[in-house]
This record gives C-alpha cells, structure tokens and sequence, in this order.
C-alpha cells in the first residue's frame, strides 16, 4: 500500500471554544470507552480521475471547511484549533477487482482506528483503485468534525467537484463562528428555554422505554433494513388526511409498535436534531447536533397519535440547541430528585430531508446507510407482493442504545433501519415488527385504526409483566430488580425493600434496613449502582430501625421498629 500528501495552506489560523453542540459530541468521544463508534464512515464514487485530479479534489474541500482541518487541547476550557496550513495522508489500496467491496472494508478498517484528536486531522481518507486508476474514495471522520447532515453535504459537494463543477461560494459559518452566533441574545433565549423544557418533561417520563432486563453486555445490535415503495402511498393518505408531514407519520407509526410491545402509555423518543434552523445555518459544515427529547402521551387512535406526535415535535426540536452542561446539570439533579437514571434507550434519526440542503443533486438511493458504512447509489427497491416492501436483516453494529431508528427516505420510498437489542426484540422479532410497521401504514391509510386492534396486524405480542412488577413514578420496575439494586450497596446489612401503594408514584419504593445509616449516602451510593438496569428505581423513602424484626420479610413488622425515616434527597420531603 503507497500513500500520497494533499497540501493545503492559505488559510487562517485561530482558535477558541466550542459550540454546544460541537462540545457535546467531543465530551461523548472522550468520556467513550470506545470512541470509533463515533467514527463516520462514507465510501465516494471517483470517475476514473487520475490522481492528482483526486488530490486537488480533497484540497478543496479541507480549505473549504475549516472541522477538517481541526484539532483540540483539553484542559479546563476545551479548544479547537484551526489550522492554516499543512497536509493530509490519504492511503492508496489496490481494489483487486471488487473495487466497491474493498472501498468497504477499507472503511470499516479506518472506522476502528481511534483518532488522536489533540494531534491528527480528524479525517482517514484512502483511494481504492482499479487497475491502478481511482475507483472510490474512502472518507472517515471523527463525529467531533462531522454530523449525518454534514456528511450529506459533503456527498453534494463531492459529486459537483468530480462532475468537473466548482463549487460556490459558501458563507456559512464555520464552527468557530457559530460560537459568536451562541452569544447572541436570541440564541441564548434559545437555550435557556430549552433548559426548562428539558426539566419538565424530565420530572414525569419513564426512565426506560425499554423496561426489559440486560442479560448480555456490549452494544452490538443486530439491524432490520425496511424499503416500500407501497409504503409511500399510504403515507401520502394518511397526510392527506391528518394534515402531517410524512416524517411525523413515519415517527408515529414507530411509536404505536414500540408502546403495543413495551405496554407503556408513553412513548419517549430522543430524537437526533441537525439544529440548522437559522438560515445562515442550512449549510453549515460541522458537528452540531443535539438532543430533541419527544415525549407523547399514546391516544386511542392512529391519527390521534399522528397529531400528538406533531404537536409533541415542534417544542422537542424548538428546545433541542441548549449549553449541554446546563442540561446535564438538570439531568444530574433530577436524577438525585426521582431516583431514576434516564435510559435515553430510544433514539430516532429522521434524516429523510438533509440532502434538501446539498449542492447539486446527490443521489438518495444507498447500498448501506449510516451508521453503517454510508455506500451511496443502487437501484430503488423492488417490493414483495406479500409484505408490501422489503425486509433485510443487517449485521450488527455497535450502537450505544437499546432501539435506534434511523430513517432515510420519505421520497418515492420509505427506507428506514432498525438496530435493536436482542433483548428487547429478538431477529425474529424485529423482523415481525417491519412486517407490522408496513401492516399498521397500509390499515391507517385506509381509515384511523384504533389502536386496540394493532393486535390483528401483527403477532408481536406486548410483554408480559406479572406478579413483582409495579408502576412507580411513571417507570415500570421490577421488585426483584431493585432488592437485587439495593443488595449490592448495603451487603449483609439487614434489609427490606417493599412496594407500597402511594396516591401520588402508584407505588412507594420503601427500603428498611438496620442502623446506623445515613440514608442521603446510601441514595448516592445506589443511584450510581443503577445505570444499566432499567428496571429498578432507587427507593423513595429510607426507614432506618433499631434492629431487624423476627420476620425479616413483613414490612410492616420493620415499620414498628422504625428510628428514622428519610428521603435521602436534597431537596426538602
């Protein structure tokens, strides 16, 4: 393998903060046990350019926008610096014949290579030729210097440059800038009522969507790839109908089979938020993506939930461009307050309307997507007479969440990926949840469904939740769940952990152990034992007794020998 040297020089050096958004993504990748999951991988198509044309191709777009030339220092304060001048690497790798399948897993090669982002450009670049001519491009690049939108926009750019069009001007900002845009009143309005929107919906949603136990560690998820053509015209009835954006019937149509499967009443989406809202911001070249968190009360019908779904999304992406350390702080002290641990275990990526905003017109059909090697071009889908579309199984990825929907398409198909743990939907599963996805449209467009009758469209049954499980505090948990929680901080301290009724949570997580105890340690020290377990909740009230009753296993026994009672909570009971 030979390599080349893509100069660039003549631009500005300078440096300063980061952006919310940008230091919310370079926060993930330095706290990540695995940071190449944040990694972005595109494999793009060269016309059989020599190449020094390919060179002066990437030279470009590195003077263009100044993420890619970017590199940080961390200390109290994170930096980014731009650098003026320099080089890149770019490997060349022999195709063998399959230029395309070497293009791929070159790219996953470079996508698990972790970048030194206090040293190196944060971009892996390598030309797989064919018979020595450059066939494709692999381009890898840390999430710290590009978001799904970005990348969109470097495919546009891309394709312009190797059609032999320059490009034109861009005066976006770049991501220093946005900086500056931050400090603005209105921006700063912005994110202060995204702080008390974030506290709201935080003090009454579930903790976990996916209230399931976790029998196996790791991330790797198994994906379900679903294509329809047939599903665009039901769509299209639905909107006409309803009034809705196809994305926002697409969202509720996740929603109803997601809350028919976990049984819950509401459904919490973390929804992925490109955040170019402004006009100057349509085409902004950077990381800038955050949160929208989208809560939504389930109704009866399909076309309720397609309205509650739209009403919910406008505030959710209104209030998702926030300081991230603001957020957190609310996140950490909410935490402490319920003594939950927000699971974010369903994350949803509509990214059916990015390539508005590319130059040019990049192509909308892919062979793979994101978060998967990003392989633009192929045909458009051929669907099944018996399920109305296609249904791929994937290999698995690494994905840091219990459900990632990602969708892609809203145009002449629907083409949306499903990665999912296995244990929440098994293979088989997942599958029977496309099949029902394409169902559910394809009823609603014939009329509102009731929602009730979702169990006619598909055999994915609701789980069942037997004796041990209680509905506290808008969660779902299981009393074992929380002993077995509760057992690893106290050991063989004598204790109990019983279920209550309470008028106000439905039920009362109580904890009475021996003393002497000091109840705000002892909710410390469990609530940093609770990530990872989505069925427990630390317990609401601590009753410290003189010693243990002769039945250790009757609450109300223990009661009668209570010394004190707390909350172990900051704030006042």
């Amino acid at each position: 393998m030979t390599r080349f040297q893509v100069p660039f020089s003549g631009k500005a050096e300078r440096s300063g903060p980061l952006a919310h958004g940008h230091a919310n993504i370079v926060r993930a990748i330095t706290l990540d046990d695995d940071p190449t999951r944040l990694n972005l991988a595109m494999v793009l198509p060269i016309p059989g350019s020599p190449t020094a044309q390919v060179s002066a191709w990437i030279r470009v777009l590195l003077e263009r926008h100044e993420s890619l030339r970017t590199t940080y220092s961390f200390g109290e304060t994170t930096l980014q610096h731009v650098r003026g001048e320099g080089e890149l690497a770019v490997d060349v790798v022999d195709g063998g014949g399959e230029p395309l399948e070497t293009a791929e897993r070159t790219a996953r090669a470079l996508r698990s290579r972790v970048f030194d982002l206090t040293s190196e450009l944060p971009v892996h670049l390598a030309v797989v030729t064919e018979n020595d001519v450059p066939r494709q491009l692999v381009w890898v690049v840390s999430h710290a210097a590009m978001d799904v939108a970005a990348c969109e926009l470097l495919l546009g750019e891309w394709l312009e440059l190797s059609a032999g069009r320059e490009l034109p001007a861009d005066d976006s900002p770049q991501p220093l800038d946005l900086v500056e845009l931050e400090q603005t009143p209105a921006v700063q309005r912005l994110g202060q009522a995204a702080t008390r929107y974030w506290e709201t919906k935080l003090r009454t949603v579930p903790q976990a969507m996916f209230p399931l136990p976790t029998t196996r560690s790791g991330f790797l998820r198994p994906g379900l790839r679903i294509r329809s053509r047939a599903a665009m015209e039901h769509v299209a009835a639905i909107a006409e109908r309803t009034s809705a954006s196809p994305s926002a019937i697409a969202l509720a149509a996740l929603t109803a089979l997601i809350t028919h499967r976990t049984a819950q009443s509401t459904c919490v989406t973390t929804s992925l938020s490109g955040n170019r809202v402004l006009r100057q911001l349509r085409r902004f070249f950077g990381s800038m993506a955050q949160d929208a968190l989208l809560p939504v009360d389930v109704p009866d019908t399909f076309d309720e939930l397609v309205h509650a779904v739209r009403a919910a999304s406008m505030p959710a992406y209104r209030h998702s461009w926030f300081d991230a350390d603001a957020i957190w702080e609310v996140i950490t002290r909410i935490t402490e307050e319920r003594g939950f641990s927000f699971a974010r275990d369903l994350v949803f990526n509509d990214m059916s309307a990015l390539g508005d905003t590319a130059v040019g017109s990049p192509p909308r059909a892919a062979y793979s997507r994101l978060p998967s090697v990003w392989l633009p071009g192929g045909p458009d889908v051929e669907d099944d007479p018996e399920t109305g579309g296609k249904l791929e199984v994937l290999p698995e990825e690494d994905i840091p969440c219990r459900f990632f929907g990602c969708l892609y398409r809203l145009d002449t198909e629907l083409d949306l990926t499903l990665w999912v743990d296995p244990d929440c939907l098994d293979t088989a599963q997942v599958t029977e949840f496309g099949r029902g996805l394409l169902s559910l449209l394809r009823a609603a467009a014939e009329g509102d469904l009731p929602l009730k009758e979702l169990h006619s469209l598909t055999t994915l049954a609701p789980v069942e939740r037997g004796d041990g499980w209680y509905l506290s505090d808008s969660c779902w948990v299981e009393l074992a769940a929380v002993r077995e929680l509760v057992a690893g901080v106290l050991g063989d301290r004598p204790h109990l952990v019983s279920a209550e009724p309470d008028e106000r949570l439905g039920h009362r997580l109580v904890c009475y152990l021996t003393g002497p105890a000091r109840p705000p340690e002892l909710h410390t020290e469990i609530l940093a034992a609770l990530p990872g377990r989505p069925t427990a909740l630390s317990p609401h009230r601590y009753v410290v007794c003189a010693e243990p009753p002769a039945d250790p296993l009757d609450a109300s026994a223990w009661a009668a020998l209570t010394v004190e009672t707390s909350t172990g909570r900051k704030v006042p009971e």
